[in-house]
Protein backbone atom coordinates (compact mmCIF):
# COMPACT_ATOMS: atom_id res chain seq x y z
CA UNK A 1 0.00 0.00 0.00
CA UNK A 2 0.88 3.50 -0.86
CA UNK A 3 2.73 5.64 2.16
CA UNK A 4 0.82 8.24 3.56
CA UNK A 5 3.02 10.41 4.57
CA UNK A 6 3.79 13.90 2.67
CA UNK A 7 7.10 15.34 1.43
CA UNK A 8 7.74 17.90 -1.19
CA UNK A 9 6.03 21.24 -1.90
CA UNK A 10 4.53 22.64 1.40
CA UNK A 11 2.33 25.64 -0.43
CA UNK A 12 1.25 23.52 -2.52
CA UNK A 13 -0.46 20.98 -0.23
CA UNK A 14 -1.98 23.48 1.80
CA UNK A 15 -3.25 25.67 -1.00
CA UNK A 16 -4.85 22.72 -2.81
CA UNK A 17 -4.36 21.40 -6.00
CA UNK A 18 -4.88 24.17 -9.12
CA UNK A 19 -4.57 27.72 -9.48
CA UNK A 20 -6.61 30.24 -7.34
CA UNK A 21 -8.58 32.69 -9.23
CA UNK A 22 -8.12 36.59 -8.25
CA UNK A 23 -10.79 36.55 -5.96
CA UNK A 24 -9.65 33.99 -3.78
CA UNK A 25 -7.33 36.66 -2.16
CA UNK A 26 -8.66 39.67 -0.37
CA UNK A 27 -6.86 43.16 1.37
CA UNK A 28 -8.63 43.64 4.21
CA UNK A 29 -9.48 47.12 5.27
CA UNK A 30 -10.68 48.45 8.49
CA UNK A 31 -13.38 51.07 7.08
CA UNK A 32 -16.10 49.47 4.88
CA UNK A 33 -16.03 49.35 1.27
CA UNK A 34 -19.10 49.66 -1.14
CA UNK A 35 -20.04 46.96 -3.89
CA UNK A 36 -17.81 49.00 -6.51
CA UNK A 37 -14.52 49.33 -5.30
CA UNK A 38 -14.54 52.56 -3.63
CA UNK A 39 -14.02 52.80 -0.07
CA UNK A 40 -16.12 55.10 2.73
CA UNK A 41 -14.99 56.40 6.15
CA UNK A 42 -16.47 57.91 8.91
CA UNK A 43 -21.12 58.55 8.43
CA UNK A 44 -20.80 56.91 5.27
CA UNK A 45 -19.40 53.62 6.79
CA UNK A 46 -21.12 54.40 9.97
CA UNK A 47 -24.42 54.80 8.12
CA UNK A 48 -24.37 51.75 5.71
CA UNK A 49 -23.25 49.58 9.32
CA UNK A 50 -26.15 50.54 10.92
CA UNK A 51 -28.66 49.64 8.14
CA UNK A 52 -27.46 45.96 8.56
CA UNK A 53 -29.19 43.83 11.36
CA UNK A 54 -27.31 42.83 14.01
CA UNK A 55 -27.11 39.05 14.37
CA UNK A 56 -27.75 38.96 17.87
CA UNK A 57 -31.40 40.51 16.59
CA UNK A 58 -32.17 37.04 15.61
CA UNK A 59 -33.48 33.65 17.78
CA UNK A 60 -34.54 32.00 14.90
CA UNK A 61 -31.73 29.40 13.43
CA UNK A 62 -34.15 30.15 9.98
CA UNK A 63 -33.77 33.79 10.62
CA UNK A 64 -29.70 33.95 11.37
CA UNK A 65 -28.42 31.70 8.40
CA UNK A 66 -30.41 34.01 6.30
CA UNK A 67 -28.94 36.98 7.85
CA UNK A 68 -25.06 35.12 7.37
CA UNK A 69 -26.68 34.54 3.92
CA UNK A 70 -26.86 37.97 3.64
CA UNK A 71 -23.65 39.03 5.05
CA UNK A 72 -21.74 36.54 2.71
CA UNK A 73 -23.23 38.14 -0.27
CA UNK A 74 -22.12 41.62 0.73
CA UNK A 75 -18.66 39.83 1.07
CA UNK A 76 -18.80 38.43 -2.54
CA UNK A 77 -19.95 41.61 -3.61
CA UNK A 78 -17.20 43.89 -2.24
CA UNK A 79 -19.73 45.59 0.34
CA UNK A 80 -19.04 44.21 3.49
CA UNK A 81 -19.28 46.45 6.42
CA UNK A 82 -17.96 43.98 9.55
CA UNK A 83 -21.01 45.06 11.83
CA UNK A 84 -20.84 44.77 15.84
CA UNK A 85 -16.98 45.51 15.90
CA UNK A 86 -17.35 48.84 18.25
CA UNK A 87 -15.75 49.08 21.42
CA UNK A 88 -18.47 49.74 23.23
CA UNK A 89 -19.81 46.20 22.48
CA UNK A 90 -15.98 44.44 22.77
CA UNK A 91 -16.28 45.55 26.33
CA UNK A 92 -19.88 44.21 26.90
CA UNK A 93 -18.60 40.86 26.08
CA UNK A 94 -16.42 40.74 28.27
CA UNK A 95 -19.47 39.98 30.96
CA UNK A 96 -19.94 36.69 28.54
CA UNK A 97 -21.24 35.61 25.21
CA UNK A 98 -24.16 34.54 23.73
CA UNK A 99 -22.87 33.29 20.09
CA UNK A 100 -26.14 33.37 17.47
CA UNK A 101 -24.12 30.34 15.41
CA UNK A 102 -21.98 27.49 15.51
CA UNK A 103 -19.11 27.29 12.40
CA UNK A 104 -17.46 24.24 11.87
CA UNK A 105 -14.87 25.00 8.72
CA UNK A 106 -11.20 24.60 7.71
CA UNK A 107 -8.18 26.02 8.86
CA UNK A 108 -7.27 27.66 5.26
CA UNK A 109 -6.78 30.65 5.53
CA UNK A 110 -8.97 32.25 2.92
CA UNK A 111 -11.68 31.02 5.07
CA UNK A 112 -12.23 32.74 7.82
CA UNK A 113 -15.71 32.70 8.97
CA UNK A 114 -16.35 36.37 10.43
CA UNK A 115 -15.26 37.99 7.48
CA UNK A 116 -16.99 35.44 5.15
CA UNK A 117 -20.64 35.54 6.77
CA UNK A 118 -19.66 39.61 7.70
CA UNK A 119 -20.47 39.54 11.02
CA UNK A 120 -19.72 40.96 14.17
CA UNK A 121 -17.61 39.86 17.65
CA UNK A 122 -19.21 37.37 19.50
CA UNK A 123 -21.79 36.54 16.69
CA UNK A 124 -19.82 33.10 15.60
CA UNK A 125 -18.48 30.49 17.64
CA UNK A 126 -15.54 28.69 15.27
CA UNK A 127 -13.97 25.78 15.32
CA UNK A 128 -11.77 25.09 12.83
CA UNK A 129 -9.50 21.88 12.03
CA UNK A 130 -7.74 20.77 8.44
CA UNK A 131 -10.19 20.07 6.03
CA UNK A 132 -12.85 20.24 8.61
CA UNK A 133 -11.94 16.53 9.58
CA UNK A 134 -14.21 15.82 12.55
CA UNK A 135 -13.38 13.56 15.70
CA UNK A 136 -14.38 13.00 18.81
CA UNK A 137 -12.22 16.00 20.66
CA UNK A 138 -13.20 18.15 18.32
CA UNK A 139 -17.33 17.44 18.45
CA UNK A 140 -16.53 18.49 22.12
CA UNK A 141 -15.79 21.91 20.61
CA UNK A 142 -17.94 22.18 17.91
CA UNK A 143 -21.24 21.34 20.39
CA UNK A 144 -20.07 23.60 22.86
CA UNK A 145 -22.19 26.77 21.22
CA UNK A 146 -25.29 25.12 20.92
CA UNK A 147 -24.97 22.57 24.07
CA UNK A 148 -23.54 25.24 26.45
CA UNK A 149 -24.87 28.62 24.81
CA UNK A 150 -27.61 27.46 23.21
CA UNK A 151 -26.62 28.36 19.81
CA UNK A 152 -29.71 27.66 17.24
CA UNK A 153 -27.65 27.07 14.30
CA UNK A 154 -24.79 25.03 13.40
CA UNK A 155 -22.71 25.74 10.09
CA UNK A 156 -20.44 22.79 8.46
CA UNK A 157 -18.63 24.52 5.96
CA UNK A 158 -16.42 22.88 3.66
CA UNK A 159 -14.08 24.93 1.03
CA UNK A 160 -13.30 25.15 -2.32
CA UNK A 161 -9.60 23.82 -3.14
CA UNK A 162 -9.27 22.27 0.31
CA UNK A 163 -5.60 21.49 0.28
CA UNK A 164 -6.25 18.45 3.18
CA UNK A 165 -9.28 16.70 1.16
CA UNK A 166 -6.93 17.10 -2.09
CA UNK A 167 -4.14 15.52 -0.15
CA UNK A 168 -6.43 12.51 0.97
CA UNK A 169 -7.68 12.26 -2.11
CA UNK A 170 -4.50 11.72 -3.71
CA UNK A 171 -3.24 9.26 -1.19
CA UNK A 172 -6.24 7.36 -1.22
CA UNK A 173 -6.24 7.05 -4.98
CA UNK A 174 -2.87 5.85 -5.26
CA UNK A 175 -3.42 3.03 -2.46
CA UNK A 176 -6.23 1.52 -3.82
CA UNK A 177 -4.68 1.45 -7.48
CA UNK A 178 -1.36 0.17 -6.35
CA UNK A 179 0.38 3.55 -7.75
CA UNK A 180 3.47 5.76 -6.57
CA UNK A 181 2.32 8.81 -4.78
CA UNK A 182 4.23 11.97 -4.95
CA UNK A 183 5.67 12.11 -1.93
CA UNK A 184 5.53 15.80 0.24
CA UNK A 185 6.99 16.96 3.39
CA UNK A 186 4.24 17.61 5.61
CA UNK A 187 3.05 14.25 7.21
CA UNK A 188 -0.82 13.73 7.26
CA UNK A 189 -1.57 10.48 7.68
CA UNK A 190 -4.47 11.06 10.82
CA UNK A 191 -5.71 13.88 8.09
CA UNK A 192 -6.00 11.13 4.99
CA UNK A 193 -7.73 8.53 7.56
CA UNK A 194 -10.05 10.31 8.57
CA UNK A 195 -10.93 11.61 5.52
CA UNK A 196 -11.59 8.00 4.31
CA UNK A 197 -15.50 8.03 4.31
CA UNK A 198 -15.94 11.00 2.67
CA UNK A 199 -13.33 9.73 -0.27
CA UNK A 200 -16.18 6.24 -0.47
CA UNK A 201 -19.07 7.98 -0.37
CA UNK A 202 -18.03 10.35 -3.14
CA UNK A 203 -17.14 7.54 -5.66
CA UNK A 204 -19.34 7.78 -8.79
CA UNK A 205 -20.01 11.25 -8.33
CA UNK A 206 -20.38 12.92 -11.78
CA UNK A 207 -17.79 16.22 -11.86
CA UNK A 208 -14.55 17.14 -9.86
CA UNK A 209 -13.63 13.93 -7.70
CA UNK A 210 -12.00 16.37 -5.10
CA UNK A 211 -15.24 18.81 -5.13
CA UNK A 212 -17.67 15.68 -4.97
CA UNK A 213 -15.34 14.43 -1.94
CA UNK A 214 -15.41 17.97 -0.16
CA UNK A 215 -19.27 17.97 -0.11
CA UNK A 216 -19.72 14.29 1.03
CA UNK A 217 -17.22 15.17 3.99
CA UNK A 218 -19.28 18.41 4.87
CA UNK A 219 -22.50 15.80 4.99
CA UNK A 220 -21.19 13.34 6.94
CA UNK A 221 -20.20 15.75 9.51
CA UNK A 222 -23.24 17.40 9.48
CA UNK A 223 -24.70 13.40 10.11
CA UNK A 224 -22.18 12.80 12.89
CA UNK A 225 -22.79 16.12 14.87
CA UNK A 226 -26.81 15.19 14.40
CA UNK A 227 -25.99 12.18 16.20
CA UNK A 228 -23.44 13.43 18.99
CA UNK A 229 -25.08 13.18 22.62
CA UNK A 230 -24.24 16.70 23.40
CA UNK A 231 -26.72 17.71 20.25
CA UNK A 232 -29.32 14.72 19.66
CA UNK A 233 -31.60 15.59 21.79
CA UNK A 234 -31.49 19.41 20.70
CA UNK A 235 -32.20 18.64 17.02
CA UNK A 236 -34.89 16.23 18.03
CA UNK A 237 -36.68 18.76 19.67
CA UNK A 238 -35.99 21.54 17.27
CA UNK A 239 -34.35 23.49 19.41
CA UNK A 240 -31.03 22.92 17.05
CA UNK A 241 -30.63 23.28 13.06
CA UNK A 242 -27.61 21.74 11.47
CA UNK A 243 -26.86 23.51 7.53
CA UNK A 244 -23.85 22.37 5.25
CA UNK A 245 -22.19 24.73 2.73
CA UNK A 246 -19.63 24.79 0.58
CA UNK A 247 -17.23 28.27 0.34
CA UNK A 248 -16.08 29.12 -2.96
CA UNK A 249 -12.74 30.92 -3.05
CA UNK A 250 -13.06 32.68 -6.53
CA UNK A 251 -16.66 33.54 -5.95
CA UNK A 252 -16.72 34.54 -2.16
CA UNK A 253 -20.00 32.79 -2.07
CA UNK A 254 -21.42 29.99 0.35
CA UNK A 255 -23.33 27.40 -1.48
CA UNK A 256 -25.76 25.39 0.54
CA UNK A 257 -24.97 22.06 0.49
CA UNK A 258 -27.68 18.93 1.09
Amino acid sequence: MTTLHFRGNRRKLITGAGAVGAGALAVFALDACSADGSGMGGEDAAAQTADVPSLKDFDSATDIWDAMLDGNQRWADGGAVHPDTDVALRESLAEGQEPRAAVFTCVDSRVAPEFVFDTGVGDLMVTRTAGNVYDPLVSESVSYGPAALEAPLLVVLGHQKCGAVTAAHEALLAAEEGTELEEHEYALPETVEALRAAYEASKGESGDPVDAMIKANVLLTIQALKEHPNLAELVADGELTVVGGVYSLETGLVTEVS
